[in-house]
């Protein structure tokens, strides 16, 4: 580390995600990885004294300072995915789909390939504001030194099942709830920068043993423990008419102790009332994801009716080529339009979703996710002055009312690039540009993938093959499969 860093003169700084903590003119030094104090700049420096003359200014006089955002879940690696689309979806059989446009394109990926994607993923969402990255993925070491080498705060979440194995990938649940133990004891280290989460891939592709002990490596090590829920209408009917007896699925698996605190649920698009009041009972998380389910499935989660109920919610892009920006963007503007009972959220929780609500989904709110002394230092800026369509962010607004500006930033900020990205007091942008990596070279990379893998994809179907093989049907129970026999399939 360098010499201590002051964002001086902040034009507007969001420190939390109350408007009462809008500020203009007030400024931010960071010394090594921490924010040190939020103050005048001129209180700096009669504070400091003679030591301020070394500290490295950042003009943030035309900016809009805030803390990093947190894209709470995202999949680095699938970017070229958006390509299998051309084959046809059928969300009416979800598991169809899953194996058609996204396990065969997984199973596709080599190292290199994983690598590349992976690595222009994180680029882009720091490029718009995330500073902390949840990345679900296969080839987990490869996936790890992406994100190293980007520079982000990173969640790390090796990808399981049990219904497919990929050609890349090719492991038993044995041998990939080993690499999961294995990722946790090598790489999850909070304090310096990586979590390493169990991550079930979803409840109807994976056999309920391997979610249990799944489940007991998440206590074992005290971490996350994440899996899509219930973000298709299809897997969720499914799943009830399987536990009907048992009241549903939902009741199944809050009984089989695998709802709880520890619990990240990515999406819960169609989530009942009913069982949005007890999972709020249980302390577990949401991301909502509300592009890729506009996109992708017609669904959304009932954001205002979680956030009543006391559920702790996040955001995420899902797609490496998604952002943060744009779904900050989205839970705000979605939620009014729903045919619900509740609608809409005020400007500010949506700003709390991708700030503070993220932070807490992965146990990190007393790290990030607000700008204040003792707190990393992840940082991001925007240049007012370039930033047209944020306009009119004005100033005297925060006497009259500043969540005002809360509205005017997240109403226009899709898309929208930072200026500045700092991640534990370190730069990764800085007047808008890396300073790490060449992001052109970076993209040349991804796009000799991209532009390969339609042709290949087509060449293995038309051959008759996939690149991911089917080990057991889907939605079984545990006495309709020999868990052992599996393992040599």
């Amino acid at each position: 580390m360098g010499n201590p860093v002051v964002w001086k003169d902040c034009k507007f700084l969001f420190a939390t995600a109350d408007p009462a903590d809008i500020s203009s003119g007030l400024s931010v030094l960071v010394d090594h990885e921490k924010i040190l104090k939020v103050a005048p700049y001129e209180a700096l420096v009669k504070q400091y004294g003679e030591t301020a003359a070394s500290w490295d200014v950042v003009d943030c006089s035309h900016k809009l300072v805030m803390p990093g955002l947190v894209d709470g879940h995202n999949h680095l690696c699938n970017t070229h995915m958006n390509l299998s689309r051309i084959f046809g979806i059928n969300y009416d059989n979800i598991a169809e789909h899953m194996f058609t446009t996204i396990h065969d394109p997984y199973g596709w990926m080599t190292e290199e390939c994983l690598y590349d994607i992976s690595f222009l993923s994180a680029l882009n969402a720091i490029k718009h504001g995330a500073t902390t990255i949840e990345n679900s993925t296969i080839l987990p070491d490869t996936a790890f030194r992406a994100m190293q080498d980007a520079g982000c705060r990173g969640i790390l979440a090796p990808q399981m099942a049990t219904s497919f194995r990929l050609e890349n990938d090719d492991l038993n649940w044995k041998q990939m709830l080993d690499r999961t133990e294995r990722c946790i004891r090598d790489y999850h280290d909070p304090t310096h920068g990586m979590s390493v989460a169990v991550h079930i891939h979803d409840q109807w592709d994976t056999l309920e043993e391997v979610m249990l002990r799944g489940m007991a490596m998440a206590q074992k090590y005290d971490t996350k423990y994440v899996t899509h829920f219930w973000e298709f209408s299809d897997a969720r009917d499914r799943a009830d008419r399987q536990f009907a007896s048992e009241g549903g699925a939902f009741l199944h698996y809050l009984n089989k102790g695998l709802i709880n605190e520890r619990c990240v649920f990515f999406h819960g698009s169609v989530l009942r009332e009913s069982e949005i009041d007890r999972l709020a009972a249980t302390g577990a998380s949401v991301i909502h994801n509300p592009e890729i389910n506009g996109t992708n499935c017609g669904n959304c989660a009932y954001i205002p009716y979680m956030l009543d109920a006391g559920v702790n919610v996040g955001v995420g892009s899902d797609y490496g080529s998604l952002d943060v920006m744009t779904s900050m963007k989205l839970s705000l503007l979605v939620h009014n339009i729903m045919p619900r009972a509740k609608k809409g959220l005020a400007p500010h929780q949506s700003f709390h979703l991708a700030t503070l609500g993220g932070a807490k989904a992965y146990g990190l709110e007393d790290m990030i996710g607000s700008v204040e002394p003792g707190k990393r230092a992840d940082l991001i800026s925007i240049d007012l002055a370039q930033a047209t369509h944020l306009a009119p962010m004005a100033a005297s607004a925060i006497a009259y009312g500043p969540e005002i500006l809360f509205f005017l930033f997240i109403r226009g900020c899709a898309g929208t690039e930072t200026c500045d990205t700092m991640v534990d007091g370190r730069f990764l942008r800085r007047d808008g540009r890396f300073l790490l990596t060449d992001e052109p070279a970076a993209m040349e990379k991804a796009n000799y993938w991209f532009e390969k893998f339609l042709p290949d994809l087509a060449k293995r179907r038309a051959d008759g093959g996939h690149f991911a093989r089917q080990i057991h049907p889907d939605y079984l129970c545990e006495s309709d499969v020999d868990l052992e026999a599996l393992l040599s399939k």
